[in-house]
This record gives C-alpha cells, structure tokens and sequence, in this order.
C-alpha cells in the first residue's frame, strides 16, 4: 500500500498540481515573477503627466444595471502560488476532482490537501487525501500526512511513519511540497469591480476562460481570481473546466478550488508524537551521515567516509551495542553484508560505495 501511495502522489503531485509553498524560496535559483497587468492595478500611483483622478472606494457596490468589468486591466501570473514568498506563514487548502468516461466507463477522482506552512524557521505540514485511481482501499490509511521542520521530513501513513534528514542548510530546497508543480498560471485575466474582501483580505478579483490558461488540454474553461490588493498574492482561485486530465489524458470535466487563510497568523508546527527523529535509531551511526532515513526496523544514509573506515565502524560499534556476529558475514573490496544477532533478533548491515565515492549504509531489524 505505502508503494501504491507513493506512486499516486509522486504521479498526483508532480503532474496535477501545486498548493503551498513559495514560502520556501524559488526553484533553481530562479527569481519569483511578480504580476504583471497590462495597465496599472488599482492603487498604483498615477503618472506625473495624467490627470489625477478621484479613487474608488474598494468596496464600494458595483453601478446598477450587473457587474461592471474593465476590460483594458488585466493581470498574467507565470503561477497561481506567486507571491507566497513575501508571507511569514499561512494555511492553504485544495479541492480538485474529474469526472469523465473512457471506453464507456465512468472515470472520477478526487483530491484534497491542507497546507501550513512558515517562513522562518521553514517548516511545513500537509495532509493529503483524495478518492479514485487507487487512492483508498478498504482497510487502509486514506491520507498521506507529510511534516517538514528544517532539516528533518516526517512522512506518516496509517501506522507507518518514515523519518528522514537532508544535508544542513537544504531543507528549503527539499520540501516534500514545491510549489509550481500545479495550477499553472493564466495570461490576462480580465478585472472585475468591486474589489472584496475574501478570507479577511482585500482583493482584486478577476475572471478568465480557456483562452488564458497555458495549456493546449483545456477546451472550455470559466474561472475567478481574487488577488491580495497588498501583496499580490492568489488568495483564492476557482476554475470549472472540460478536458484532459493530466494524470490519465482522460476527457472529462475538471474542477479546482485553492484559497488561502490566516496569513501571517502565528502557526506552530511540531513532530509527529508517533514518529521519532532519525537521531533515535538504535543502531550506530557514523557521525557524518547524510540523507539519513529510518522507517520501522530500518535504517539507511550516506557516509563521505571511506570504505574501510565505515566498515570498521560498524564491526566494533554493533558488538559494543550487544549485537553478536553470527559469522555469517560477507566482505569484499567495495561491498559488506555483516550479520548480527541479539537474541532472537537479527540485523543485516549493508555496506557498498556509490559512484560518486559515498559509502551508502542500509540496516534492517527482524525481530
């Protein structure tokens, strides 16, 4: 079931879409695009050489007679998430489903995230639910939840619970959640006045169809977008469409809704109570391991030790620790496999060098 999952979300999350992030930086070292209107937005200073007007009053009612649009002020964002970078915290949600019908069969699927996240110290949380392509079967975990707080990832899953670290300073850069991987931008949006205020925040609101998605998959859309008036940022998106499903090519309807609340609010994200950090493990560890990951009775990393040296660690450190060599082990020039019993249990240490020189250490526990 984990594998299963894993694959949906990797196949979900890197082909569907993106919620949350931009709190962790921008990819690649690339510079976040900010919006780009065609004409100035509101609250944009007038030019020397026009002649001032009087401002609306953002809130004000619309003129009688329906919603009045200003059809030259548009807005065009590379990403839904720009903006996300200024904030110092907040909480997101996503609701996204298909609907439609292959080789006369009913197709549907649903998927939901919840999202917090912080700036500073980074640190990000997010439950992911969903229904359809596999997503649940009966008697299993029906959501992945997923905790990043500066280096160390917390990966949950019914009972399971994977632990894992990356290199100082990175965490940031590999968030289980990036953003950009969904909700691919729009090209001029077309204003509509009143601004409102949607989840506290004054917004900019702004509507589309198909002709402003960048993708060639959607043949017919009717979309709205509100837009932080300070800061903008997407506060809230919604878009009913029929097309491709990105995961499947599957024709069908599709529908998205993606807000965000409580920005700069104070959010405290901590460990998972069931899942201990990656410096519990009771085996040895060298002291200069990397991409360290623990899941139940097993343990893995990356040593920039040599070879010999991660060897002779673990053939004094495991029998310091009350393991005993069953004399069953295997050794060569580049590759260990040392076996050890404690009474009834048994360990297995793996040892074998990458081609990038790392030795690479797996250790697995039968009880």
């Amino acid at each position: 079931m984990f594998k299963r999952w894993i694959m949906y979300l990797i196949l979900i999350l890197a082909l569907i879409m993106t919620l949350g992030c931009g709190l962790g930086g921008t990819t690649d070292g690339e510079e976040a695009t900010p919006p780009t209107p065609t004409e100035k937005a509101a609250g944009e200073a007038t030019e020397a050489n026009e002649t001032p007007e009087a401002p609306a009053t953002p809130t004000e009612a619309a003129p009688a007679g329906g919603e009045e649009m200003d059809e030259e002020e548009t807005i065009s964002l590379s990403s839904i998430t720009e903006g996300l970078q200024s904030l110092d915290s907040y909480r997101g949600h996503l609701i996204a489903s298909f609907q439609g019908t292959t080789e006369g069969e009913t197709q549907s699927w649903t998927l939901e995230i919840e999202i917090e996240q912080v700036r500073e110290p980074f640190a990000q949380h997010l439950i992911i639910s969903g229904t359809g392509m596999g997503m649940t079967d009966a008697g299993q975990a029906d959501h992945i939840e997923s905790i990043q707080i500066g280096d160390q990832q917390y990966l949950i899953l019914g009972e399971e619970c994977i632990s894992s670290s990356v290199s100082e300073g990175e965490g940031m850069d590999t968030e289980f959640f990036k953003p950009d991987d969904l909700l691919e931008g729009l090209e001029n949006a077309h204003r509509v006045r009143p601004d409102e205020t949607v989840n506290g925040i004054l917004c900019r609101h702004y509507q589309f169809d198909e002709k402003s998605l960048l993708t060639s998959e959607i043949q017919s859309a009717k979309g709205d977008m509100w837009v932080a008036v300070d800061g903008d940022y997407v506060v809230k998106y919604v878009l009913e469409a029929e097309g491709k499903d990105p995961t499947s090519g599957d024709e069908g309807q599709i529908s998205w809704t993606y807000e965000i609340r409580d920005v700069n609010a104070p959010i405290t994200i901590e460990p998972p109570a069931s899942c201990g950090s990656t410096a519990e493990s009771e085996f040895p560890i060298m002291s200069d391991a990397v991409n360290l990951t623990t899941m139940g009775g097993m343990l893995s990393y990356e040593s920039e030790s040599t070879f010999d040296d991660v060897l002779a660690f673990y053939q004094t450190e495991m029998e310091a620790a009350g393991w005993e060599d069953t004399g069953e082990s295997f050794i060569s020039e580049d590759m260990a496999m040392l076996t050890y019993a404690q009474g009834e249990r048994k360990a297995t240490v793996t040892l074998s060098t990458s081609e990038e020189g790392k030795v690479s250490v797996f250790i697995m526990n039968e009880e």
